[in-house]
């Protein structure tokens, strides 16, 4: 017979010493075994748990139920949002406890489960639960082998099924019959149903070949171009673009927390492509268009080996499953011996935008959350309001590099964070260089993340709109007329001051000679005679820029590449960086990341697009020069490159169009732009529609009337999801006249990283200054045979007369791929669009309408207050204010629409600083009275700080921002010089390094003794509150230059008053002895009761009567009574004239020697 004891060691051990020692004697004498590794035990707990409904029982982080589980269960986005609104607690744990036994393998005989008719016959399947039915399929899944799960596409009344089952039908009608095949297959192991598995190298097509395959059609649309697609429906509704998740404890608290279905970051599933990038264990670059998940690769790259560095820490060898909750990997983390418990992880992400930069760090810690927790955080408000200060993202990074917390990792922030963390990690600061930033941050415990220092350094900085306002006009305009300012810009900054080459030089730039004769690459579209002109600009530029004491952010890396070529680095060796949107760095900033990662093998991933690439002919593709030397790092070469080619955000119809753009500037510039695969898409959509009008009215007067008439109504335009875009600001002007508020209008620049479901593209080729050269197309259709007549003019193509059609064709394609749905292209001037047109005619990519009442009327959509809201805050987040302010104007939010005309006046208003300052301090001083009406005091502080009216900004701080604010309110008086009210500031929010600063900066020497004794008094009432070696070490030191300020002055009693306030005797005697006070020094110690020391320093003097004093005060008498003989003796000998024997007396003798008595 044997006894076994079933229980939580845990609670049991908490319970009683007497539990607690029998468990250790079990352990020690391996009597002590998990009852889940019992298959009957197992079995026994679950049917234990089940019939006492304990269904939380069974879904903690090491839940019994799902290491058990024999499927993996997938669920989509849509299941969770209907779950969620289930009213039923006991409906949902229903559900729950379903698809728990679904995936053991259970499956019911016939009661409540009904295989469903058509194509889909014996894939899916619906079960019954209370009053719904869940709707599942099984498919084929590919992991560390191809294996069979269940996916469960939704839970729906009965009424709502047909249509999804419909919509299934289309996709699985194009998967090929070896699929179909598998996915039909069961394997019946007693009562349950397990999964079957293939080998990995038994390669599973799951589609058929589309170019002979038919199209099961879920809407009532005909295909218009003859072409076939998995499915035809809107993006937003794609069953093949819906979010799967895995099933597992987390998922199912996280599905029972009452979140309503809102979407939240979770661990979803990936495709398979992006599961083999994930895995992938070398350094890539991982390339691709706009929409094809780059970003998600990287991050679920950087959150798996998180996972699998937290599960090696927690004593799992290997984590088996999907990439979503523990892909299988190698060791991924530093190890010391064969410990993993205690290493860190470091691991860093870059981009350059900071609103990017914020969605990445917010997923990623709710992922760290869900896989440490098995729980997400829900914010309960659903709307995120924007960051319009990008000096925020400071408040929530580390100053340097050196010394990071491991609670930090992984770190996640933009390049600007990383060059400022460079900086403090590097030796003496770049910024070092300017006087008045030099003295806000030369305390040692001034933090780099001061709003005012910040604030400082931004106000220095010198990017495209001050190049653009304040440096441009003051150019040659006999040059600059001939060039544009933005071209100027990008080749000073990532050309003569960022390219790779111009790193090699002794001077860190491109010589004009070796500048010029970058026009000779095969990549160049700048002639000669071009870049003679813009070297002069830079050489001007250049000199202007000294002048004005600032800088650009060339400068900057130019700097901190020569710190680490020297080996300054002092900061942590990361494991593994991530760099997203690599087309917007330069070369030489992209070498940076070289000293803080020597993990050039494994330890690097890029990701990039180079057909949106906005500065610096960025080229990715292995067989380029640019791509050459991006991988160049240091003696290592990334060993793979790959491309993800399926769109998520659009369709086949908006692809096919930007496809073809991508071809032209194939065929006319190959040099610049990568040569990838053609992007593609499961989903049809209809072909973009070419807008025509029967009497020659312009199309924006068609659509939303004349002049002022509906300026005012919104019924009548466009919704939040819905665009014009145009040229330039010049054109968006023209129209918002005639339109008012009736739609967003943006330009190509502005909409760069936004998305719209439908977008006008209005006028484009009627505005370009190529105007009738577009006719050079035709030349490339001769070459294709695509033109019907051999009678068509057309230019031939030359490099140097049609170089800036490589500048059109890429701003086409950005606008173009704006679309997620509907793409409508409208033209006042067919002459200049014909070319085009004609083009996609023949291809058959666009469709051709007359703009008439009825597509007004299919063109206009509604919007809910929500939709405006959320649109808003992208539109702010980009900086275009003007258009934010609308959408939150029709959404009839008060607060958000004038936080948004507050930032566009700020913005405005800092634009115009260098070039009219009594327009800019207007557009500030207004920007911070709505700031304040709105409660946003500290963003008013920040519009004076601008002004360099630093008084009132550090007012506001200190009157309106509350205790957190206070060490901004003192950095801002002290650069106001308001010394004495700095000095207060800072010691009430306990900066006692820069509160004793400011006294001395001010001479407010007693203030600032004041200040030390409070503190010591403080100090000395609360024992609990040490003061730090370096606290202690401030205030000497400001003792001692306060004290030395007044040796200067020979100003003895206010010397002797901070000479006193040293901490240690030693300190005092040294500098009094240093400085010869010993007069001072003798009263001192004797005023301490140091009467030996005293005499000492009397003798010192050689002052004896005052020696014997001293030494009799102390008690050695004997002693003084010697040095009194001596000074008798020697007074006899040689006082008043004596030359030695005989002795005389002299006038006190007789006194001495009535003391000696």
């Amino acid at each position: 017979h044997c006894l076994w004891i079933l229980g939580n060691d845990k609670k049991l051990c908490k319970i009683g010493s007497f539990w607690e020692n029998s468990i250790h004697d079990a352990k020690q004498r391996q009597c002590f075994f998990n009852a889940d590794e019992n298959d009957e035990l197992l079995k026994a707990m679950i049917k234990a748990n089940k019939e006492l409904d304990q269904l939380d029982n069974l879904l903690g982080e090491d839940s019994m139920l799902f290491k058990s589980a024999l499927w993996k269960v997938l669920f989509s986005s849509n299941f969770r949002k209907s779950f969620g609104k289930l009213k039923s607690s006991q409906t949902q744990k229903s559900v729950i406890n379903l698809l728990v036994k679904l995936s053991n393998g259970w499956r019911p005989k016939k009661l409540n489960v009904e295989t469903l008719c058509g194509n889909s016959v014996q894939l899916v399947k619906q079960y019954k639960v209370g009053r719904m039915y869940i709707v599942s399929s099984v498919d084929v899944a590919k992991y560390s082998c191809y294996t069979q799960v269940l996916k469960i596409w939704d839970i729906l009344p009965l009424e709502e099924i047909p249509k999804l089952v419909k919509s299934l039908e289309s996709i699985f009608s194009i998967y090929t019959d070896d699929y179909l095949n598998r996915c039909k297959l069961e394997h019946v192991k007693g009562d349950l149903v397990v999964p079957i598995t293939w080998r990995i190298d038994d390669e599973i097509d799951r589609y058929k070949n589309t170019s002979n395959a038919e199209l099961v059609d879920s809407s009532s649309d005909e295909v218009s171009d003859g072409r076939s697609y998995i499915e035809n429906s809107k993006v937003r509704d794609s069953l093949l673009l819906m979010k799967f998740y895995s099933l597992s404890a987390g998922l199912v608290n996280h599905l029972l927390s009452g979140s309503d279905g809102k979407e939240i970051d979770l661990p979803f599933e990936v495709t398979d492509k992006e599961l083999d990038i994930i895995l992938f264990p070398r350094s890539t670059f991982i390339l691709g268009r706009s929409g094809t998940g780059k970003t998600t690769v990287l991050t679920m790259k950087l959150f798996q080996k998180e996972q699998q560095h937290y599960f090696s820490s927690k004593g799992f060898v290997e984590a088996m499953g999907d990439v979503s909750l523990s892909a299988p990997t190698g060791n991924v983390c530093r190890v010391v011996g064969n410990e993993t418990k205690g290493t860190v992880l470091r691991q860093l992400f870059v981009t350059v935008s900071p609103k990017l930069c914020s969605a990445v760090k917010n997923q990623i810690s709710k992922l760290q959350s869900f896989i440490s927790s098995g729980s997400a955080s829900i914010d309960q408000n659903s709307i995120e309001l924007p960051n319009v200060d990008d000096a925020v993202q400071y408040r929530d990074t580390p100053d340097s590099l050196r010394d990071i917390p491991p609670e930090s990792f992984p770190l996640v922030i933009t390049y600007q964070n990383f060059l400022m963390m460079l900086d403090a990690t590097t030796g003496n600061s770049y910024f070092d260089r300017f006087s008045d930033i030099r003295e806000l941050s030369q305390s040692k415990i001034a933090s780099s993340r001061s709003f005012a220092l910040c604030a400082l350094k931004r106000s220095k900085e010198v990017n495209y709109e001050r190049f653009n306002s304040s440096y441009w006009p003051h150019f040659n305009c006999q040059i600059t007329k001939k060039l544009d300012s933005s071209m100027v810009f990008i080749e000073i900054i990532s050309h003569i001051k960022g390219g790779l080459f111009a790193g090699r030089l002794p001077d860190d730039k491109l010589g004009r000679e070796d500048y010029i004769l970058l026009s000779e690459g095969r990549g160049s579209s700048i002639s000669r005679e071009r870049r003679e002109m813009i070297y002069d600009i830079f050489l001007e530029y250049e000199k202007k820029k000294l002048i004005n004491d600032e800088y650009d952010l060339a400068d900057f890396v130019i700097d901190l590449q020569r710190r680490l070529k020297s080996g300054c680095y002092e900061g942590e060796e990361m494991d593994f960086v991530y760099i997203d949107e690599v087309q917007d760095f330069t070369m030489r900033q992209i070498g940076l990341f070289k000293y803080i990662c020597r993990n050039f093998v494994e330890g690097y991933v890029f990701s990039g697009d180079t057909a949106q690439t906005i500065a610096c002919g960025f080229i990715l593709d292995s067989g380029s020069d640019g791509m050459g030397n991006a991988k160049d790092m240091d003696q290592s070469r990334i060993s793979d490159i790959y491309h993800l080619n399926q769109s998520f955000r659009t369709h086949a119809g908006v692809l096919n169009l930007s496809q073809s753009v991508i071809e032209l500037l194939h065929i006319f510039f190959p040099h610049h732009i990568d040569n990838l695969s053609p992007e593609t898409s499961l989903i049809y959509g209809e072909a973009p529609i070419w807008l025509g009008s029967a009497n020659d009215d312009d199309a924006i007067i068609t659509i939303f009337g004349k002049s002022g008439e509906n300026a005012g109504r919104s019924a009548n335009g466009f919704g939040a999801e819905q665009v014009i875009l145009v040229r330039d600001d010049s054109v968006r002007k023209e129209i918002a006249e005639h339109i008012g508020k009736q739609a967003l209008v943006l330009t190509i620049a502005e909409c760069k990283g936004l998305e719209f479901q439908d977008v006008l593209l209005y006028n484009f080729f009627g505005t370009s200054p190529l105007k009738s050269q577009w006719r050079v197309v035709y030349g490339y259709m001769k070459e294709q045979n695509l033109l019907d007549s051999d009678d068509a003019k057309f230019p031939k193509f030359s490099k140097a007369k049609h170089q800036i059609l490589c500048s059109e064709l890429k701003q086409l394609y950005v606008a173009i791929t704006r679309t997620r749905q509907r793409l409508w292209i409208c033209e006042n001037i067919d002459d200049f669009s014909k070319p085009m047109f004609d083009y996609w005619k023949k291809l058959c990519l666009v469709q051709e309408r007359e703009l008439d009442e009825s597509v007004v009327q299919a063109m206009q959509v509604t919007s809910s207050k929500e939709e405006w809201i959320s649109r808003g805050i992208k539109l702010l987040d980009e900086g275009n204010f003007e258009m934010a302010t609308m959408c939150f104007e029709r959404a009839g939010d008060s607060f958000l629409e004038k936080l948004s005309k507050a930032s566009g006046l700020r913005a405005s208003g800092v634009q115009m600083l260098g070039s009219n300052t009594k327009l800019a301090r207007v557009a500030l001083v207004e920007a911070a009275e709505i700031y304040e009406s709105i409660g946003k005091a500290d963003f008013a502080a920040k519009c004076f700080m601008e002004l360099k009216d630093f008084k009132r900004a550090g007012t506001i701080y200190l009157e309106n921002c509350g205790e957190s604010r206070r060490e901004d309110a003192g950095d801002c008086f002290s650069l106001a010089g308001c010394w004495s009210t700095a000095a207060d500031v800072y010691s009430r929010c306990n900066c006692y390094s820069k509160c004793l600063l400011a006294c001395t900066n001010g001479n407010l020497f007693e203030t600032g003794l004041r200040f030390i004794e409070y503190w010591k008094e403080s100090a000395r009432l609360n024992p609990d509150t040490a003061k730090s070696q370096d606290l202690i070490d401030i205030e000497q030191s400001f003792l001692k230059s306060c004290a030395l300020h007044y040796h200067q002055q020979n100003d003895t009693n206010n010397m002797m008053k901070f000479i006193k306030a040293f901490s240690s005797l030693d300190m005092i005697r040294t500098i009094l002895k240093s400085r010869d006070y010993l007069d001072e020094l003798v009263l001192f110690e004797a005023g301490s009761g140091n009467f030996f020391e005293a005499a000492s320093v009397a003798r010192l003097k050689g002052d004896c009567l005052l020696e014997a004093d001293m030494l009799e005060k102390a008690g050695h008498l004997v002693d003084a009574a010697e040095v009194i003989l001596f000074y008798v003796l020697g007074n006899s000998v040689w006082a008043n004239g004596n030359n030695g024997w005989p002795l005389k007396k002299f006038q006190t003798k007789i006194n001495f020697w009535q003391k000696l008595r």
